[in-house]
């Protein structure tokens, strides 16, 4: 395998037994392995070396997780096979689903103070796909720390933020246990605001987060001089620069669909009697939302479960269910409804029950 060598030695060692040893398999149902059209359209590489470290970080991560999300985002586009994942199934655009997957792997790079000692290349950016030994190791120090109780926040790694911290809620959860559900609904409010109206292309690749007119986008990304070329596509190349309008819509899809998992959020269920319902876009609403879940406390291994692809095909018949509500934000999309109109449905997609509850780890 290298020079003549049939054992795995050395650093290659160290790489299978970090990733097998983690979490990351687990968590999130993370399939961060992009397609070959995904890759392309990025203008992510390849070699020798980080082939060799995807295939085994692909025995490890793709032998414990599924693409629940490539699952769910095609049939939110019309596959209704009994496999809608995959290069032969019927497939959502390849930007969207590159927008799906951003929020599991946002590409983002670290100081050196930041990455000390965990093997990363600083001047790369950092993604699964391109640094996958990296990726691994921080996402094990995030999780060491945030169980010491470190709150993760600006200035910190994207990585840490977007699983440990406070950008949870683009995963349709809390940051941390205690908050109400009212702090945050408005978070996911303010989320759905911002990738909607990037989705119908109201902000341009240069836009600076900080100049946007929503205040949760100030706070979470304020401090800084990040435009929209940096939130989405940092060192990715120009053919998905040009659809980040798409990128955004996957990344808000991502954040709809967790908000239908057991792991995530506990709703009451649907009586299918309401609609919600947006210019002349309607749908079976879903149950209200009794709690949102907070991550850090969990048994990784049951929200995995609770994550997994045979959890979502058991609730996806059910009225208010995430593929039909999916195939509504893609017509009220197509037909260009503005944020005016859409609000009003955002709100009946997560009508709280009770606005006072507070994150737990919800018994998992």
């Amino acid at each position: 395998m290298f020079k003549g060598s049939s054992s795995i030695s050395g650093p290659w060692f160290v790489l299978v037994a970090l990733i097998v040893a983690s979490d990351v398999a687990l968590a999130f149902k993370l399939s961060p392995h992009s397609t070959p059209e995904e890759r392309k359209l990025a203008g992510i590489g390849a070699g020798s070396i980080l082939d060799l470290e995807r295939r085994f970080a692909e025995f490890s991560v793709v032998g414990f997780t599924e693409p629940v999300h490539e699952e769910i985002t095609n049939r939110m586009y019309g596959c209704n096979g009994s496999i809608c994942s995959g290069s032969s199934s019927i497939g959502a655009p390849v930007p969207v689903l590159a927008g799906v997957r951003w929020n599991d792997d946002p590409p983002f790079r670290m100081t050196g103070g930041q990455a000390r000692g965990l093997g990363c290349n600083l001047v790369e950016t950092i993604r699964f796909e391109t640094q996958p030994r990296c990726w691994a190791r921080l996402f094990l120090d995030a999780q060491r720390k945030a169980a010491t109780g470190v709150v993760f926040g600006p200035g910190d790694a994207m990585l840490y933020r977007s699983h440990f911290g406070d950008l949870q809620p683009i995963h349709a959860m809390a940051s941390r246990d205690g908050e109400l559900a009212s702090l945050t609904h408005a978070a996911m409010m303010g989320w759905f605001e911002f990738t909607w109206r990037a989705s119908l292309g109201e902000f341009s690749i240069d836009t600076r987060l900080k100049d946007v007119d929503i205040a949760y986008l100030r706070d979470m990304f304020g401090r800084t001089e990040w435009r929209m070329l940096e939130l989405y596509t940092l060192g990715a190349a120009g053919g998905l620069r040009r659809s980040i309008d798409d990128v955004a819509f996957g990344s808000l899809l991502h954040t709809v669909q967790d908000s239908f998992s057991l792991a995530h959020v506990n709703r009451e269920e649907s009586s299918g009697s309401k609609m919600c319902v947006a210019g002349e876009i309607s749908v079976e609403a879903p149950g209200a939302i009794l709690e949102f879940y907070s991550y850090t406390g969990q048994d990784h291994d049951a929200h995995a479960e609770l994550d997994s692809l045979d959890s979502f095909r058991r609730g996806f018949e059910q009225p208010g269910n995430v593929v039909f509500v999916g195939r509504a934000l893609i017509r009220a999309r197509d037909q260009e409804l503005p944020w005016q109109q859409m609000r009003g449905f955002f709100e009946c997609l997560f009508q709280l029950q009770n606005p006072g509850a507070k994150a737990s780890s919800g018994d998992l």
